[in-house]
């Protein structure tokens, strides 16, 4: 049956609420043992006193039996009045006559009389003794014998009193231990749990904290050989994996896979957020498109392999005249962008100039051996304080370009 306050705790609390109950139930199993085995113990210890009470009684009883002197068996039953337990006796000839009787001054004489009746109802045996325990009090009853003869019958009643005394005093002090002993078992249990929970917290926390940052590198530390620490290892292991595919698809998204530049994509990206930073602490920034002269040609005489490894070394070219903060991208085709940050006129034209000699200078070695020069026409437009949008810089090194081509390619122009 579903427990829906105790499926809304947490793991900790559910296992502290499980093992109070456990120990609960098994001290209250332990304690009704105990309190059973009290109670049997008790009983045999009340029914054998008052057995070692009938039996030196009844020694004592043998002459007055024998001489049928009632007073003398009154002399004889006087002295129980020192045990306060004993609640009425009585002592009957082998007639069942009764001979004489005592009773506490505390019993009445209707209790004495139904007393005396419930005795009678057992008859007389040849059993050397009998007993019985009822709830409010217990009796026992010893044949007097004298040659062999039975002579008559003692009876003694005693109360419960003492016997329900000392168990209220063991239950008493049965709870105290139990409640004591529950309440250290406890906070054994909340120690314990801890060493349960800790780990699975832990965990708990870092999917979390991953699943509302999406950062994945993040590892859970642990030298645990056991379960917790192989769970540990493969969350780790799946992190790892995690992060091998964000950086894998994050590459696929923002890469170009044949020249491994940034994509157009990616450089539009960045290229608004350069332009945004430019424009906030008003400093320059340079945007240079380029392009392959004669491109197609290269594709149409070696075949589209000689163009993609034209490209390839392109993109070598680029890197390695480029600063480590600027972007070099493949904007389409044979076509480049390169994004200058924080470069004023000058730096960004200069760094035109090296791109366009060093490509002029640099042999193309093709798979088939042959070598080819090639050279590339550049446009650049470096941002002023007027507010530009990321696309107008663009479009305005777009039509640098398209000059330094109608000029006669391998050439700079500025817009």
């Amino acid at each position: 049956m579903p427990l829906p306050l105790f499926d809304q705790l947490s793991i900790r609390y559910k296992l502290v609420v499980l093992l109070g109950l456990s120990l609960g139930l098994g001290l209250c199993v332990s304690a009704l043992v105990a309190l059973y085995s009290t109670w049997v113990a008790e009983r045999q210890s009340s029914l054998r006193a008052l057995h070692q009470i009938a039996a030196i009684t009844s020694e004592n009883m043998r002459a007055a039996l024998a001489f049928h002197d009632a007073q003398s068996a009154a002399n004889i039953l006087a002295p129980l009045h020192t045990n306060p337990h004993i609640r009425y006796a009585l002592v009957t000839n082998e007639n069942g006559q009764l001979l004489g009787q005592y009773r506490a001054p505390a019993t009445t004489e209707a209790q004495a009389q139904a007393w005396h009746a419930r005795i009678e109802q057992h008859p007389a045996t040849p059993e050397q003794q009998q007993e019985a325990m009822e709830r409010a009090y217990h009796y026992v009853i010893y044949p007097i014998d004298f040659d062999g003869k039975r002579i008559g019958r003692l009876a003694l009643l005693a109360d419960n009193d003492a016997m329900y005394a000392k168990m209220r005093q063991f239950f008493m002090l049965q709870g105290l231990a139990s409640v004591l002993i529950l309440a250290s078992l406890l906070l054994l249990s909340w120690r314990l749990q801890l060493i349960f929970t800790r780990p699975i917290l832990q965990l708990l926390a870092l999917m979390r904290r991953i699943g509302h940052s999406k950062d994945y590198t993040p590892v859970l530390a642990t030298l645990r050989t056991d379960e917790f620490g192989e769970l540990y290892r493969g969350f780790n292991a799946m992190l790892q994996e995690i992060r091998q595919r964000d950086e894998q698809l994050s590459r696929l998204a923002t890469t170009d896979t044949l020249t491994g530049l940034a994509n157009r994509g990616h450089a539009l990206d960045v290229l608004q957020a350069m332009v945004t930073r430019a424009q906030r602490k008003h400093e320059p920034m340079g945007v240079i498109l380029l392009d392959v002269d004669h491109f197609k040609q290269i594709n149409d005489r070696h075949g589209h392999p000689a163009g993609d490894q034209v490209l390839r070394d392109m993109a070598h070219i680029l890197q390695a005249n480029i600063r480590t903060y600027d972007l070099a991208a493949r904007f389409g085709g044979e076509e480049f962008l390169l994004l200058c940050d924080g470069a004023d006129l000058a730096t960004t034209a200069d760094m035109a100039e090296r791109i366009r000699a060093s490509v002029a200078s640099h042999s193309f070695r093709l798979a088939s051996g042959q070598v080819l020069h090639v050279t590339v026409s550049l446009g650049l437009h470096v941002g002023s304080a007027v507010p530009e949008t990321a696309m107008a810089r663009i479009e305005a090194a777009d039509q640098a370009l398209y000059r330094a081509k109608q000029a006669g390619r391998n050439r700079v122009e500025s817009a």
